[in-house]
């Protein structure tokens, strides 16, 4: 099972870390993305934010393209494992429903 958590504003990115963390421990599951953007952008430049999600080796942590140019993020402000979404984060995420990934807003 391959998942996508998508975490858009900044008072849920705790919660988007507890979710990526528990979602890590099911033996069934994959792969997790959790992409941020909007608000949450923030949480990409900032390590001890997201350790948690960094420390899982399931776990694929994408910032928003678009987010990062609206708030004037580059890519050497991103946290090291941190990859940027080749395009807009909503674009990724529907690429991912339409490979057959769960979806989780977080």
């Amino acid at each position: 099972m391959k998942v996508v958590i998508q975490i858009s504003e900044k008072e849920k990115i705790p919660m988007g870390n507890i979710v990526g963390t528990h979602i890590a421990i099911l033996k069934d599951v994959e792969t997790i993305e959790v992409v941020f953007l909007e608000g949450a952008i923030v949480a990409a430049t900032d390590e001890k934010v997201i350790k948690p999600l960094l420390d899982e080796k399931k776990v694929i942590v994408m910032a928003c393209r678009t987010s990062m140019e609206l708030n004037y993020i580059k890519e050497t402000d991103l946290v090291k494992g941190v990859s940027p979404t080749p395009q807009g984060g909503f674009i990724e995420i529907i690429r991912r429903q339409q490979e057959g990934w769960f979806y989780i807003h977080v």
